[in-house]
């Protein structure tokens, strides 16, 4: 029976197998084999990366405590307790997404594990996310001597990325710019599984956009593709899984947009326009067919060598086309908003392409797509700030808890800091999610930093917001936004510094870690942190939409105030469930002034 082509199911979020790959550097120099199997598992259990289902009573202490650590026997314990047919196929599986996409070589009999330079880039953070996945991806092919999971024999010849570039480059020209919803995206990219096969896959697209039985023509699609009589519909949910997991991997190169609905259920994908320029040097040196290698040895070597597979933009004449696309791109942009620029901005666009260095271009590349997509910023500003309607959309998504929860992280972190823009008194406010060269968060903001970093004249602050409303909340929110706010004090240095805590619910456990900050210290030093549900935080825009219809609005010196009065509650009251009674009525007593004054 066939099957269809994935990236990995074990590891849905790709950001996590950086974790993964830590782990498996204390190993690094050793042997894959059962043990270290087993071992790597057990790692992973330790370090909290991964958490099995059968946690046994005594120690479920250690996830409920963030500062607890787990004992490496603990960890073993809890891992036998999971009773595993096979041990140490759980240690395989949880490197496999690794080895596929190139960051390591951890294989029973293939040598000693070694991380590869690839893998120790996205380990270090030297390299942007987009460049890392960019080139793991590319290096991505079925068949390959490595993995016997999707064979010759079975039919498979592809390169997935540029096959799925190669299809939806031959689809635009054919329906005149129109990408591939999530149905058509999952139906026919994983089950493309040879390159040769693009033209049919065109074709059978083209027959499912005029049918009206869509339903039908799926289940006749999968029982085809899968050569049985009866489709179960775990198997066209399988596809829908891959679907979705395959485009959160290939959105990281930044070589595809997707636009998305808040929920991340309904999605179209297409190629990058600002782009497209590499993606037609990438189509005319590359078929999308698997490369050939004449040994396991040649294949670990492809693997481990950054350079390859060769990209064609190594020529100058090459990399000269894609700035002068860049520029005219930004040219055409800045004309047609009508926008002014620095001139430093000015000077770049001006610069004489043709004289640069291949370095300088490459800086020179760089620099355009700062540009492009600083601009594209401005107009996304101006759209929403002013705009009643917006604003009155963003206060009402705020409001809506039920619907709020079943948000993508990346979206609700994009939702909070439109808001803050809206509010529009700011120096600068700086999500650090990656983004697409459109500005759209491709993931959520990474580990080690805050969601969203706020500067305004009058003080500095940054904003964590999550999702979780459960009892873990505290658990997994409350030591890193203390962390991460006091290396934001460290930072600055300055006595004005605050962090914003949005969620739709705030648990009374975090109420609680909170207030020993505030009103105690953290690590020697009190700080000040201000937790707000998103009903609360509404009151702010609803605030500034009051103000907006007598033709006023409210500084930051005001959202200054609102902040020191809550924390300046702390000092009066005795119990942080007090506090949390407490700020509700601030915040409604501040908005009664300000629409006063």
């Amino acid at each position: 029976m066939k099957k269809p082509w994935s990236i990995s199911t074990t590891v849905r979020n790709p950001e996590r197998l950086k974790d993964f790959l830590k782990i498996l550097k204390k190993l690094e120099g050793q042997k894959f084999n059962r043990d270290n199997q087993i071992k790597y598992q057990i790692l992973l259990i330790q370090e909290k990366i991964y958490t099995p289902l059968n946690i046994p009573l005594k120690y479920r202490k250690y996830y409920e405590n963030p500062e607890l650590s787990i004992p490496y026997e603990v960890a073993e314990e809890i891992f036998n307790k999971q009773d595993y047919e096979d041990p140490p196929m759980r240690g395989r599986q949880s490197v496999n997404p690794l080895n596929k996409l190139g960051f390591s070589i951890a294989r029973e009999g293939a040598g000693l594990i070694k991380i590869t330079e690839l893998g120790n880039m996205f380990l270090t953070g030297e390299y942007d996310i987009g460049f890392i996945f960019f080139k793991s991806l590319l290096k991505l092919q079925f068949p390959n001597p490595w993995s016997k999971e999707f064979s010759e024999e079975e039919g498979f010849n592809i390169m997935p990325l540029i096959a799925t570039m190669r299809l939806l480059y031959n689809l635009h020209k054919k329906f005149n710019g129109k990408g591939l919803n999530r149905v058509e995206f999952s139906l026919f990219v994983p089950t493309l599984i040879n390159a040769e096969q693009i033209d049919g896959c065109i074709k059978k697209i083209s027959e499912f956009r005029e049918i009206e039985d869509k339903d039908g023509y799926i289940q006749r699609f999968a029982k085809e593709f899968y050569g049985i009589r009866k489709i179960p519909e775990k198997k066209i949910n399988n596809l829908l899984d891959y679907g979705d997991n395959i485009m959160r991997y290939f959105r990281l190169t930044r070589y595809f947009k997707v636009s998305m609905d808040p929920m991340g259920y309904r999605w179209n994908i297409d190629l990058e326009p600002s782009r497209i320029t590499e993606i037609e040097q990438l189509l005319s040196v590359y078929s999308g067919m698997a490369l050939r290698f004449e040994t396991l040895k040649d294949y670990l070597n492809y693997l481990s060598d950054i350079t390859k597979p060769e990209l064609p933009w190594e020529k100058v004449e090459n990399l000269i086309s894609i700035a002068v696309s860049l520029r005219d791109m930004t040219v055409d942009l800045i004309k047609q908003e009508r926008m002014e620029i620095s001139q430093k901005e000015k000077e770049l666009l001006d610069t004489d392409i043709k004289k640069l260095t291949k370095p300088l271009l490459e800086e020179h590349v760089a620099e355009l797509r700062k540009i492009n997509l600083k601009l594209k910023e401005r107009v996304k500003k101006s759209q929403i700030v002013g705009n009643i309607k917006k604003i009155a959309e963003v206060i009402s998504v705020l409001k809506d808890i039920k619907n709020l929860k079943k948000y993508q992280p990346e979206q609700f972190e994009k939702l909070i800091t439109e808001a803050l823009k809206i509010i529009n008194d700011e120096v600068l406010i700086k999500p650090n999610y990656p983004v697409d060269d459109n500005g759209e968060p491709i993931n959520h903001s990474p580990g080690n930093k805050p969601d969203i970093e706020c500067y305004y004249q009058r003080f500095k602050a940054i904003c964590e917001v999550t999702l979780n409303v459960s009892r873990l909340q505290w658990v997994q929110e409350g030591q890193p936004v203390m962390r991460h706010l006091r290396d934001f004090e460290t930072q600055y240095q300055e006595k004005d510094i605050f962090c914003i805590f949005i969620a739709p619910q705030v648990h009374r456990d975090t109420y609680s870690q909170f207030w020993i900050s505030v009103k105690y210290e953290y690590g020697g030093q009190p700080q000040k942190i201000i937790p707000m549900t998103t009903e609360q935080f509404a009151l702010l825009l609803e605030t500034l939409l009051e103000l907006m219809k007598k033709d006023k609005r409210f500084t930051n010196q005001e959202l200054f105030s609102l902040y020191n009065q809550i924390i300046g509650e702390t000092e009066k009251i005795s119990s942080f469930s007090e506090w949390a009674d407490r700020i509700p009525e601030v915040v409604k007593r501040w908005r009664q002034k300000v629409l006063l004054t």
